[in-house]
């Protein structure tokens, strides 16, 4: 089966998993995002939940480190394609991208993007059920200094 094209918002399912409402269950899961660089090259970067905040069904700020090839790409190009796959999800979302703020207060080596959602497909063939996405294990406990904390509490705390 192809990939079906859903429209240009987030699911209401995608955007509660999306938003930060509950960011601890989706703690060591991977968010795989792409961009394109300066040689037309597909550049893949991974990012956890905390660094991607909804903020409505059209709007998704993420935070990405200053000079990064991600950032660099995304402001010669303005277009990011993220892969959301967990067990029983499996979308593309594609976005234009424009900076939203060349330091995230008080976290002086992130950049602020904001994501305006322009396509969201899903690729879900019912014989073969993605069963997991990709994931990372954190060797300590996640405490609220925790620096990717301090980013999504930014992130999710600011319009």
């Amino acid at each position: 089966l192809m990939s079906k094209l859903l429209g240009k918002e987030l699911t209401e399912a995608l955007l509660k998993r999306l938003s930060g409402k509950d960011v601890k269950a989706h703690e060591g899961k991977i968010i795989p995002i792409f961009t394109l660089d300066e040689s037309g090259w597909p550049h893949p970067a991974l990012l956890s939940y905390y660094e991607v905040v909804a903020k409505n069904s059209t709007t998704i700020d993420i935070a990405l480190w200053k000079n990064s090839s991600t950032a660099r790409n995304l402001r010669q190009t303005n277009k990011v394609t993220f892969l959301i796959a967990d067990k029983g999800v499996n979308y593309y979302l594609k976005g234009s991208v424009k900076e939203l703020q060349t330091e995230i207060p008080g976290i002086p080596l992130q950049y602020r993007f904001r994501v305006t959602t322009e396509q969201l497909l899903e690729d879900q063939e019912p014989n073969a059920e993605i069963t997991s996405g990709l994931t990372y294990s954190r060797r300590t406990e996640r405490v609220t200094t925790d620096h990717a904390v301090e980013v999504f509490n930014r992130l999710r705390g600011e319009p």
